[in-house]
C-alpha cells in the first residue's frame, strides 16, 4: 500500500462542478480562479482519462486520472491532511474494521455529481496498492460526525495498535481528530487519495496547498499524555517482583479480553470486540431457562 496517503475535505457542490468541468460543461478556470492555467492543465489530464473511460470498459488507469484530479483540485480549495500509510483504506484494513461501515465507494460520489454510470462504476472501491496515483473511498457530510465519534471512542485502542505497528500513534490520532473535527464542524465530506503529489518536489504540488502533517505537539497536554500512555508497551514485572510472586503473568491471546493492553495481538489483528452479554434479566441468554 502506498504510504503517501492524504485526506481531503470536500463540498459536494465543488465535486459537481468538477465533474461538469471534466465533461466540458464548465470552464476549468471557474473552479480555481487564482490559478486558471494550472486548472486548465489538471482538467485536461482528467478529460483525457474521461475520454478513454468512455471508449473502453474497465480502464482503471483512465478513471484513476479522474479521481486523482478531484483530489488535486480539492488541494487548492481546502487544507490537505497528510496521513502517511493511514488513509481510510489502510485504517480499515489494519486497525479498525468498524470504519468500513461509514465508508462509501468513490463511484457513488461521482455518480451523485453527474458522472456517467459506466465510467463511475469502473472506479475501485478503495485505494489500490498497485493502482498508483488515485482517489479512493469517501465519507459523505452526513457521516463525518459519526467518524469523529468513532475516533474519539477508540483512540486509545487505535494508538496502542499503531504503536505495535511501529507508528507514532499519538501523532496520527491527533491528525485524525483534527480532520474529523474540521469536517464535522464545517459540514463537509472527506475523501481519501494517494500520491497526489511527490513529497519534496515543489513543482508537483498544487498552488497554494495547505499541507497539515501529524504532530503530537498540537494535542492538548492531557490528551497527549493519555495517548502516549496508551501507546506505551506494557511493563514486564522486575526480577524482585517475580521472585516474590507479585509479578502478574500476562494472559494469552485466547484467554485475554479484547481490550487487554498486556497482550500482543500482532500488527494486522483487526478482530472486532465480542458482543458483551446482556445484563437485562428479562432477556433470554444462553444457559438460562426461557
Amino acid at each position: 500500500m502506498s504510504e503517501f496517503a492524504t485526506l481531503h475535505p470536500y463540498d459536494p457542490a465543488f465535486v459537481t462542478a468538477y465533474v461538469a468541468a471534466v465533461r466540458g460543461e464548465v470552464a476549468p478556470a471557474d473552479l480555481v480562479p487564482p490559478a486558471p492555467a494550472w486548472a486548465e492543465q489538471e482538467i485536461a489530464r482528467a478529460r483525457r482519462g474521461y475520454a478513454r473511460a468512455l471508449e473502453r470498459q474497465k480502464d482503471e488507469a483512465a478513471v484513476n486520472a479522474i479521481s486523482l484530479g478531484l483530489a488535486r483540485m480539492l488541494s487548492v480549495t481546502q487544507p490537505v491532511f497528510f496521513v502517511p500509510d493511514m488513509g481510510f483504506t489502510q485504517i480499515e484494513a489494519r486497525f479498525d474494521r468498524g470504519l468500513g461501515m461509514l465508508l462509501r465507494p468513490p463511484s457513488r460520489l461521482f455518480l451523485d455529481a453527474g458522472m456517467e454510470t459506466r465510467v463511475a462504476r469502473t472506479m475501485p472501491i478503495r485505494l489500490d496498492s498497485s493502482g498508483g496515483s488515485m482517489g479512493g473511498a469517501f465519507l459523505p457530510p452526513s457521516l463525518t460526525g459519526q467518524f469523529r465519534e468513532l475516533i474519539e471512542a477508540r483512540m486509545e485502542r487505535l494508538a496502542r495498535r499503531m504503536a505495535e505497528a511501529e507508528m507514532d500513534g499519538p501523532a496520527y490520532i491527533g491528525q485524525l481528530l483534527d480532520v474529523a473535527a474540521y469536517v464535522a464542524d464545517s459540514g463537509l465530506g472527506l475523501y481519501e487519495a494517494t500520491d497526489v503529489f511527490v513529497p519534496g518536489v515543489l513543482e508537483s504540488q498544487p498552488p497554494g496547498i495547505r499541507l497539515l502533517q501529524p504532530d503530537r505537539k498540537r494535542l492538548p497536554k492531557d490528551l497527549r499524555l493519555r495517548l502516549e500512555e496508551a501507546a506505551r508497551p506494557p511493563r514486564e514485572p522486575g526480577l524482585f517482583a517475580r521472585l516474590l510472586g507479585r509479578g502478574r503473568v500476562a494472559p494469552t491471546k485466547e484467554e485475554a479480553p479484547w481490550d487487554e493492553p498486556r497482550v500482543w495481538r500482532g500488527v494486522n489483528d483487526v478482530t472486532p470486540p465480542p458482543e458483551r452479554p446482556s445484563t437485562d434479566p428479562a432477556s433470554p441468554e444462553e444457559g438460562h431457562p426461557r
